[in-house]
Formats: structure tokens, C-alpha cells, sequence
């Protein structure tokens, strides 16, 4: 219980410095819906592929741009966790009596909390732009995946972040989610690509988390094949980053 009440303050702590410093949380805000506006607009014209089955392109676009706005909020919180070791605070915290895990479940849940938020405004502005929203299951299913991702962003951000101890290793956070996106099935099925790309997105664990949240957006529906494989590859995400993240708690004590 003291790991959960701990957290939940740390976590707290994080969605109030979204008040006072917002330059942290509004890029993660803006660049979904960049995305979103971007790609579907840039390559509405990939729809026609018979790949797509008449599918709208922008529905198809809306939960990679649900997901990558995960990210965002799971590199945020990262960067937080990044500022906190320069500033001090984060060694009053390691002096403290507060559970080591708790500094780690504190951020990731703040990513949590902040990633929830950005797929209401991606499912918003789907909506305004005449996609519906895919029926409550698919939607929680969509959800749900979001606050996935986000926890396996934020575990890898906060790994680098308490090696490097510094917020200048913020690109080389972004760097990884970007590629971990952008070489899935970002903009195309996995039918759809060739070459070295398709090999890649092939065993991105990314590709089966996009193919899982738009079997429920394009369909409407929740099936156990079509979720399985994004449920799968999100808890092993998860599992690996998260043992890279909680790492470096064994070495600080001596710093």
C-alpha cells in the first residue's frame, strides 16, 4: 500500500507541473494531432491501395496517432524525471523512506494519466473530421492500449534519464519512440510494405499494437485474434523496459 500511495503523490506531483511549466506537456498535446492532420492528409491518396479494403484513411490514422501521442507522454514524463535528478529533487526522494519502485510507478503513471488525455483529443478531432467513434468495447480497447504504450515509453525514458541524469538525453528518448512507430505499420498494412521495411515492421512489437487498436477502430468490434498479438507484444514492451528502467535504482545509492 505504501508503494501505491507514494506513487499516486509522485504521479500527482507530475500532472501539476503541467500547470506550471506547460511548454513540457503541450508539445505532446499538439504533435498527435499534427500527425494525425499531417499523414491523413498528406497520404489520403494511399487509401485507394486495395490493401485499405475502401477503408478510410483517416480512421486507419487514428490510433497510430493515438498511440504515438502516448509516447509523447510517456518521453514527458522522462524529461520531468530528468529535470528532477539536475534540480535535486530526485536525491531528496532516494533519501527519503519512499520505495524505490514508487519512483518509477510515480512518472509512468503520471505518462498514464497525460496519455489518456491526448486520445480524447485524437478521438475529437477524428470526429471532426467524420470519423465515429468505433462503439464503447473499441474505444476502451483503444484506450487501453494507449495507457500501455505509454508505461513502456515512460519506463524507457525513464531509464535513460537515470543513466544520463541529465535532460539533454531527451532526444535519444524520442529517437527510439519515433523509430519504434515509424518503422511499424504506421502509414500502411503490414501487406503493404516490401524491402527491408516490411522485414522490420514485421517484428516490431509496435506493428501488432497498431494491428490490434485498428481492428477495433475500422471494425467496430473486439476479437480475441485480433487482440491477442498487440496485448502480447505491449506486456513484453512492458516487462523488458520496465527491467531497464527500475536498473539503475541499484547504483544510485553510491552516487
Amino acid at each position: 500500500m505504501r508503494v501505491i500511495s507514494v506513487s499516486l503523490g509522485l504521479a500527482g506531483r507530475n500532472l501539476l507541473l503541467v500547470r506550471r511549466v506547460p511548454s513540457v506537456f503541450i508539445p505532446s498535446l499538439v504533435m498527435p494531432l499534427f500527425i494525425l492532420i499531417a499523414t491523413a492528409g498528406a497520404f489520403h491518396g494511399i487509401g485507394a491501395l486495395p490493401q485499405f479494403a475502401g477503408e478510410s484513411y483517416l480512421a486507419f490514422t487514428i490510433p497510430m496517432a493515438a498511440v504515438m501521442g502516448a509516447g509523447f507522454a510517456g518521453i514527458n514524463s522522462g524529461m520531468t524525471l530528468a529535470r528532477d535528478l539536475e534540480g535535486g529533487f530526485f536525491d531528496r526522494l532516494q533519501s527519503s523512506p519512499a520505495p524505490r519502485l514508487a519512483l518509477v510507478l510515480g512518472p509512468m503513471l503520471a505518462a498514464q494519466a497525460r496519455s489518456v488525455l491526448t486520445t480524447v483529443v485524437v478521438f475529437a478531432a477524428g470526429m471532426i473530421g467524420g470519423v465515429m467513434l468505433p462503439g464503447a468495447a473499441s474505444t476502451l480497447l483503444i484506450v487501453a492500449f494507449a495507457l500501455m504504450f505509454a508505461a513502456a515509453t515512460s519506463f524507457w525514458a525513464i531509464g535513460v534519464a537515470l543513466r544520463a541524469r541529465t535532460v539533454q538525453a531527451a532526444p535519444i528518448m524520442q529517437l527510439v519512440v519515433f523509430l519504434s512507430v515509424f518503422l511499424s505499420v504506421a502509414y500502411v498494412p503490414l501487406n503493404a510494405l516490401t524491402g527491408w521495411l516490411g522485414a522490420v515492421a514485421r517484428y516490431n512489437p509496435v506493428t501488432y499494437i497498431l494491428d490490434a487498436t485498428r481492428s477495433a477502430e475500422l471494425t467496430g468490434t473486439v476479437t480475441w485474434s485480433a487482440t491477442w498479438p498487440g496485448l502480447l507484444a505491449a506486456a513484453g514492451l512492458i516487462v523488458v523496459v520496465g527491467a531497464f528502467a527500475l536498473a539503475p535504482l541499484r547504483h544510485l545509492e553510491n552516487r
